[in-house]
Parts: C-alpha cells; sequence; structure tokens
C-alpha cells in the first residue's frame, strides 16, 4: 500500500513539473511574437476645392488670348494669323526654368538610389550563392549565420533603394505632367485673326469663332488665382441644368479692383443676353496626390513619419505632409501609392522590428 501511494506521489511531482514548463514556454512564446498591428495602404486621390461664382450671359464669338505670366516665361506661339484652329489646340507654350531645375536633381537623386540598388542586388546574388553552395557538414554553423544576416540585410537596402527610387520617379513624373500643362489651348473653334508681340499690352492671340454665348463674371483675385485660360468649368443655368463651360479670358477690372472672367458656354442649353447662371471653378489643390488616413500619421522629435511594413517588419519613414481634407493627409515626399503602412502608430516601434498585420 506504502509503494502504490510513493508511486501516485512521484506521478503527481511529474506532472506538475511538465505543467510549469507548458506555462512558461508559452509565456515565452508570448514574449517574442510579433505584435499584431492594424495596418492600411497609401491611395492616389486629388485634393480640391470648389468655388462658386455668378455670370452673365453674353452673345460674343471673338476671343482673347492674353500672356499669363504665372506660367513662366513663353516658349512659342505655335499658331500664325489665318489660321484655323480647332477647341483645346495649343495655341502658345510656356517653359518653367524651376522645375525644369528640380526634375535635373531628382533624376540625379533617382540614378544614385538605382546604383545603390544595383549594388546590394549584386550582393543578394553573391551571399544567394555562398548559401547554396554552403556544406553544413565541413563548414561553421556561425559562418552560415553570419552569411544569412548579410543576405538579409543586402535584401532590406535593396528594397529601400528601389523603394526610393520608385517615388522619386513619381515626383520626377508628376513634375513632366506640370511642363506639358504649361500650355494654352483653343477655347473653341475659329480662325486665328491677329497674332501680337510678346510683351505687347494687347492680347498674344485673337481668335474669331463661332457663334455662342459666354458667361462674364465678376471675380475676387483668390479666385483668379486659380483659373486660366483654357480651364473647364462647370455651369448651371436657371433652369438646373449642367453644361460645360471654357475659360476664355481672366482680366483684371481697375475700377473695382477685381477680375473679369469670361467662360465659354458649351453644350445646347437655352440662354439668352442678360440670363443668370452659376459657374463653379475647381481649385486644385493637389492632383493624383500620395494620400494617407490621418491616424498613420507619427510626430516624433519634430519630424514627421509612417510606419511602413517591408516584408513583414517595420521601417520607420520620414514623410513631407501637405494638405489635410477631413481624414486624408497628402503625402508630398517619401512614400509612393500601395504601400502597407501603420494605422495609429507609436514611437516605441523599432525600424526592423517584425510584426503582424490585423
Amino acid at each position: 500500500m506504502n509503494r502504490l501511494k510513493w508511486i501516485a506521489a512521484a506521478l503527481m511531482v511529474v506532472l506538475l513539473i511538465v505543467m510549469n514548463v507548458m506555462i512558461f514556454d508559452k509565456k515565452e512564446s508570448a514574449a517574442i511574437e510579433a505584435p499584431r498591428m492594424e495596418t492600411g495602404v497609401s491611395t492616389q486621390k486629388d485634393f480640391v476645392k470648389k468655388h462658386e461664382v455668378t455670370g452673365v450671359a453674353q452673345s460674343k464669338n471673338t476671343f482673347n488670348i492674353y500672356q499669363n505670366h504665372s506660367l513662366g516665361h513663353i516658349k512659342e506661339i505655335i499658331v500664325a494669323k489665318g489660321e484655323t484652329v480647332t477647341s483645346g489646340q495649343t495655341l502658345i507654350t510656356y517653359e518653367n526654368k524651376e522645375i525644369e531645375k528640380e526634375i535635373r536633381e531628382l533624376k540625379r537623386d533617382q540614378e544614385a538610389a538605382d546604383v545603390r540598388a544595383d549594388h546590394f542586388s549584386s550582393q543578394v546574388t553573391k551571399w544567394q550563392s555562398e548559401i547554396s553552395s554552403f556544406d553544413d557538414e565541413k563548414d561553421s554553423a556561425d559562418a552560415k549565420v553570419l552569411i544569412q544576416e548579410q543576405l538579409a540585410e543586402a535584401e532590406l537596402q535593396s528594397d529601400l533603394a528601389e523603394n526610393e527610387s520608385s517615388v522619386l520617379n513619381e515626383e520626377i513624373a508628376e513634375l513632366e505632367k506640370q511642363l506639358e500643362a504649361l500650355s494654352i489651348k483653343s477655347p473653341a473653334d475659329g480662325i486665328v485673326s491677329e497674332v501680337n508681340g510678346i510683351g505687347s499690352e494687347d492680347p498674344l492671340l485673337t481668335i474669331v469663332g463661332q457663334g455662342n454665348f459666354e458667361l462674364v463674371s465678376e471675380i475676387e483675385q483668390n479666385i483668379a488665382s486659380m483659373v486660366r485660360t483654357g480651364d473647364s468649368v462647370v455651369i448651371m443655368s436657371s433652369d438646373t441644368k449642367k453644361v460645360n463651360g471654357t475659360v476664355q479670358t481672366v482680366l483684371p477690372n481697375e475700377e473695382s479692383k477685381k477680375f473679369k472672367m469670361t467662360v465659354l458656354v458649351e453644350g445646347e442649353a437655352a440662354w439668352t443676353e442678360g440670363q443668370t447662371g452659376k459657374i463653379f471653378v475647381t481649385e486644385k489643390l493637389a492632383e493624383n496626390a500620395v494620400s494617407v488616413p490621418q491616424q498613420a500619421i507619427l510626430k516624433d522629435d519634430g519630424s514627421t513619419y509612417v510606419l511602413t511594413i517591408v516584408k513583414n517588419k517595420i521601417y520607420k519613414m520620414k514623410v513631407s505632409t501637405g494638405i489635410q481634407q477631413k481624414e486624408d493627409v497628402q503625402i508630398k515626399k517619401g512614400l509612393k501609392k500601395g504601400q502597407a503602412i501603420v494605422l495609429n502608430p507609436s514611437p516605441v516601434f523599432v525600424s526592423g522590428q517584425p510584426v503582424l498585420k490585423k
């Protein structure tokens, strides 16, 4: 009987030891488990603002095109006197030295990033080759671990350099798009009746177009600064019918210290002389901008960051922010569209730390 009691006691001791070991292992595993992060993705959107002004309908078929100094210096007047033009045809092109300089600088930065990407890509190939030829029986295990660490570092640096090159490429494309937009297009089908010299107070071009109505509106300077000849706007007539319009001129009115904007009415709305209509001007705050939720922004040490996820690891990326509308924030530099980001980031996280997505 005593022997059975001793056996039972021994079994209980063994069971308690096993349970303690399991609990300890569970705690250890929980301690090293990567934290789960609530994540999102950077997107692309337009940041715009709508402005409404009132215009009065007038019948007119002559269009004067004036020099727009805000676009830079005139590069070329493409059309000649007596030439027939169509609506949307390019009439005048401008050049902007500052944008061209910024493009050159960004291209140099991109070339440097590409060089780094190529260097680390070759390093990745080298370390992968060494691992594939590694002899576990002859070579040291510590040597293999070192090679694996060097491979991981080369892969990380290669990914970061490629990401930087991609971001710079998108910035270059946006600036080149701005250069392409430095042009004045014909507001309507017609014939070029006059071509005057650059710097003259007279219109650069005068186009006699087809008969149509235009809306004439007196606008404040802040509205005048955001529109230019050839811009598209939306017009709403008194019968609430919406039609498109094209800005023809935006000229200062010395008497009222305001600006006079004329908009050519498109479509077949039944307008009459003196009829009023609403003109909706879109202020382009930022087009095709990279955007993240406000909750993804991290402020630390006087700088702005987001936490990105690359291969299940977080990395602190410094960014330059711009416009904020509702819950979205524009990212001007440092991030591209489609990158995984951490929502509600904390400065306690360290770059390279493993994470899991929720």
